[in-house]
């Protein structure tokens, strides 16, 4: 009996412990599987390699490398990680880190950037940031000619002062055009100021003519899911500008302008973002004769911003330069509601309406089209004033890897405008080989088409592109019909010497040959350090502001 008991209590135990064994084997297998429906990648470590300006194993390595990287302060470790928009542990976003890339591209300190990961174990990433700086200290001897002007001084820039993303730029200028003399101007900027979040900029320019004075501190949108965007700037300029009835044929217009601006942006959501942003603005405006009054002088603005944008990304060469292009498609879209209040009694009192709209689109990776469509009105009552009208384009079509033809067309008109404006057509804005401040008016419209090749044939650090060129273009008064105006042309063929150890503004010597078909005589030769005009726009945020108030001085 008791033989008997003690095999049924061995048999209940064998069981009991069967049933538990499946249990806990069923349990393991149910986190396993949970495990691996709810597993997310994340990222492990992160390493930055910081190269210099010359590395050795890169063709452009040369003799005298190491003590010209020994002249150069390597950009400080700090200055890419404040840039990272993710940190060890956080879930690996192929998104982020795209949009991290760009973002120290468009530091304008590197010639190349490459974020990079690799799984490490299941599901773990470690990071690779490599970055190459270029050559930010860039003393210059400054030549221009253009227009039957010319230009001549120079500069000392350097792009990022002791590796901290600061620029600093100063330069002495001669100018001929208008015996306009000696020049100065001094630029100071920081993307992070004392590494907050706060971006600070300073310009001050000087001739014998007019001082031009400017500040900004602003916190900007530095991701796509950035929550706020707010700052504060100042303006100040003082005394005389050149107010144009034909070229050479103009006078001396004593001027005082203060003004000072502050808004505050909130965004909502990350692909397809909307914004609404509000802006106040006081100005106080002195031009001495009531015949050089502008349209919105001596008046307050409170602007409301109704916005949204859409953007991919793509990136380009050899559409403006050999280097790497963050090329945006998508589209960007305000409404801006206003009310302007005098100051004094010097001010106009309306309420203001205007919209933008702007859209792009890429067809394979050959044919691009861009086009932006603005338009603005004051109103008191049921009249209308200062309506404004404009229209961009930019195009590009591949015709191979390295050819394609680019154009841009620009437009803009104003009704019911009874104040002073001026809009100049010249060898600066639209027609190469004219001179400058040849055409003077109220409305303008010019086409640029070019052809541009790049052969791709490296000669140290300079490689090389060729372009020919075609432009058109007319600007008129108010009460002229655009059908009577007369359409001026030029057409000629440049060189351009790109520089691949820099990037962006003064990369690159752009020579043109122009000939003045109006007159039907070689213009002159054109030097500049930048291309003429960029195949593309990409959509950025744009606080509200007042369309059409745009005033060439020169």
């Amino acid at each position: 009996m008791n033989q008997a008991k003690m095999i049924f209590k061995t048999a209940i135990t064998y069981l009991t412990a069967i049933n538990m064994g499946i249990r806990k084997t069923a349990f393991i297998l149910f986190l396993l599987i949970s495990s691996c429906l709810h597993s997310k990648e994340r990222i492990g470590k992160i390493f930055i390699e910081r190269k210099e300006v010359f590395v050795e194993n890169q063709k452009d390595w040369f003799f005298a490398a190491p003590f010209a990287n020994s002249l150069h302060v390597l950009t400080k470790e700090f200055i890419i990680k404040d840039e990272l928009l993710f940190r060890e542990g956080d879930d690996l976003d192929e998104d982020i880190i795209d949009e991290t890339e760009r973002n120290l591209r468009n530091l304008n300190i590197f010639t190349n950037v490459r974020i990079e990961y690799d799984e490490v174990v299941d599901d773990i990433f470690d990071v690779y940031i490599s970055t190459q700086d270029k050559w930010s200290t860039r003393p210059a001897v400054l030549f221009g000619k253009g227009g039957r002007a010319y230009s001549i001084g120079g500069r000392f820039e350097e792009l990022n002062f002791l590796g901290l993303a600061s620029r600093f730029s100063s330069d002495l200028l001669y100018r001929s055009d208008n015996d306009i003399g000696m020049q100065g101007n001094i630029e100071l900027s920081q993307n992070r100021l004392f590494r907050s979040n706060f971006s600070f900029d300073f310009k001050l320019t000087a001739n014998k003519y007019r001082t031009d004075q400017y500040l900004s501190i602003a916190q900007p949108f530095r991701a796509l899911d950035s929550k706020y965007n707010y700052g504060l700037e100042l303006t100040n300029n003082f005394g005389s500008f050149f107010l144009y009835k034909d070229v050479n044929d103009f006078s001396l217009v004593n001027f005082k302008e203060r003004r000072a601006s502050a808004w505050f942006s909130r965004g909502w959501k990350r692909k397809d973002r909307v914004f609404f942003t509000v802006l106040a603005e006081m100005e106080e405006v002195d031009r001495g004769l009531p015949e050089h009054k502008r349209a919105f002088d001596n008046s307050g603005k409170i602007l409301f911003g109704f916005s949204s944008i859409s953007q991919d990304y793509y990136k380009e060469t050899m559409l403006n330069s050999y280097y790497e292009e963050d090329l945006t498609i998508g589209g960007w879209g305000t409404a801006i509601l206003g009310k302007i209040f005098p100051i004094g009694s010097r001010g106009e009192g309306l309420y203001y309406i205007a919209a933008q709209g702007e859209k792009s689109v890429l067809f394979g990776k050959n044919f691009y089209l861009f086009g932006q469509l603005s338009g603005a009105s004051g109103f008191s009552g049921s009249n209308g004033y200062y309506t404004y009208q404009e229209f961009l384009g930019h195009s590009f079509l591949r015709l191979s890897e390295n050819v394609l033809i680019a154009a841009r067309i620009r437009q803009q008109a104003v009704w019911n405008w009874e104040r002073s404006r001026q809009l100049i057509l010249d060898n600066t804005t639209a027609l190469r080989g004219v001179p400058v401040n040849s055409f003077i008016g109220d409305n303008r419209m010019f086409l640029n088409f070019e052809l541009r090749t790049f052969p791709n044939i490296p000669l140290w650090i300079l490689n090389f592109s060729g372009v020919l060129f075609y432009d058109t273009g007319t600007s008129w008064r108010t009460h002229t019909a655009l059908t009577e105006t007369k359409w001026h042309n030029s057409a000629g063929f440049g060189i351009r010497i790109h520089d691949t150890k820099s990037r962006g503004e003064s990369s690159l010597l752009r020579i043109d040959f122009a000939f003045d078909l109006d007159n039907k005589k070689f213009g002159e030769i054109i030097l500049s350090s930048e291309q003429f005009f960029s195949v593309f726009k990409n959509h950025t945020y744009k606080k509200p502001e007042l369309f059409g108030i745009e005033f060439d001085y020169e």
